[in-house]
């Protein structure tokens, strides 16, 4: 049995950014793939209203299956309480939903400054953004000079009044102000940037694209489907060469970030990569990438973030591991699905910091030719892990993880 519950809050070393902005609702940043396994994220995002009346505006313009997910969506805030009537579809589109015979929703496009719309959204006090490609979300909502339209002016106001703002997936995207919108990691790592890309396939693999966002989250950049598409490297990268914060917000599918009053939390079933490059060094725009000093912490449903402190407070009933280890075992290197403990959270806990054999973590990338690099996770005196048991399943968090990342020479033999 583990010992040494946490009481006390640690801080983190971030740098601290400029001001943020006044802000005075919640945001709920879903990563994606949310399920019927994951209602708490809706419900959490229905009681962050303040209001005996809820009233929500759907955002479905970074899809093309408008109908669908808005009466999707109509059912489950109804099944969570919320009048159906009270449950309205915003005209804010760029693609034509092929299903819906009487309607273009392509001639919604130009909508972002339809004077009565934006009049229309001052009335709701939840606005839900659709999942799809986040750089239609912001062809809508965005001027071509990249000013904000008569709507985005509007939803700011509900969010400054008090309300709710959530989205999943390409809705978690454009909430920071750079937004993340293609690339993988491997391409992040091996190749760094490139201007655009011309499929939904495409945005999905190669170097990062970035765009800018509408920057409901002033406190850093946002990434999705962190855990499933194993997006940390595009998210490093990102953060060193054209973010303009140097701390990263990596949400995992089935998972929400929660932001009031400056506090982050985690509803749902994965967690929250925090990444700070504040004191990384880098060879600027080289690769494959070579940095060292990154470091990285992980928060789990429960646990509690300062995103202005930095200050992070662990959940009820955890416990610290550094120093208290459980496990003896040689630590292995991780390299794919043939690799025990490949999420994150796992993969630090059982590996390094609840492991008194393991001084460091070894994990690699391939570019699929004779280049790859090491990512080499380690600890030192700012470091410490965090235990806890959800029945019979071993839960982990971490804080300040070294993470250093070099490149090597491969050499594949028949």
């Amino acid at each position: 049995m583990k010992q040494h519950v946490i009481t006390v809050t640690l801080a983190m070393t971030l740098a601290l950014p400029a001001a943020a902005e006044e802000q005075h609702g919640t945001l709920v940043i879903a990563g994606g793939a949310l399920s019927s396994a994951t209602m708490d994220v809706y419900e959490t995002f229905v009681n962050s209203v303040d209001s005996d009346e809820v009233r929500i505006g759907i955002v479905p313009a970074a899809t093309g299956s408008i109908n669908k997910n808005f009466i999707q969506l109509q059912e489950i805030f109804s099944q969570l309480g919320v009048s159906k009537n009270h449950v309205v579809l915003l005209p804010l589109a760029v693609k034509d939903d092929k299903k819906t015979k009487d309607t273009d929703e392509s001639t919604w496009v130009a909508n972002g400054n339809d004077t009565q719309l934006a009049n229309d959204v001052k009335k709701l006090n939840a606005i839900w953004f659709v999942g799809g490609d986040q750089t239609l979300i912001t062809k809508v909502l965005l001027n071509k000079d990249g000013t904000d339209t008569e709507v985005l002016g509007s939803i700011r106001e509900v969010f400054h009044n008090g309300g709710v703002i959530g989205g999943t997936s390409a809705g978690a995207a454009i909430m920071s102000e750079t937004m993340i919108a293609g690339g993988n990691s491997t391409g992040a790592l091996f190749e760094g940037f490139k201007q655009d890309y011309t499929s939904m396939d495409e945005q999905e693999y190669g170097p990062v694209v970035t765009r800018k966002g509408v920057n409901f989250f002033t406190y850093g950049t946002i990434d999705q489907h962190f855990d499933r598409k194993a997006r940390l490297g595009r998210l490093i990268v990102s953060l060193l060469e054209q973010a303009d914060s140097q701390s990263g917000y990596g949400v995992d599918e089935g998972t929400a970030m929660v932001v009031k009053n400056d506090i982050a939390t985690v509803v749902g079933q994965g967690g929250v990569t925090v990444v700070d490059v504040s004191s990384a060094k880098h060879a600027h725009n080289q690769y494959p990438l070579k940095a060292s000093n990154i470091r990285l912490s992980y928060l789990q449903p429960g646990d509690e973030y300062n995103l202005s402190s930095y200050v992070y407070k662990s959940r009820p009933k955890s416990y610290k591991t550094v120093g208290h280890e459980y496990f003896d075992v040689p630590s292995a290197s991780v390299s794919g699905i043939m690799s025990s403990n490949r999420n994150l959270d796992e993969f630090i806990g059982f590996n390094l910091l609840d492991n008194k054999s393991a001084t460091q973590a070894v994990s690699w990338a391939l570019d699929g030719k004779n280049q790859g690099v090491r990512l080499t996770f380690s600890q030192d005196e700012k470091t410490q892990g965090y235990w806890s048991q959800d029945i019979t399943a071993d839960v982990y968090s971490f804080e300040h993880l070294k993470l250093s990342i070099e490149p090597i020479s491969v050499q594949f033999n028949d």
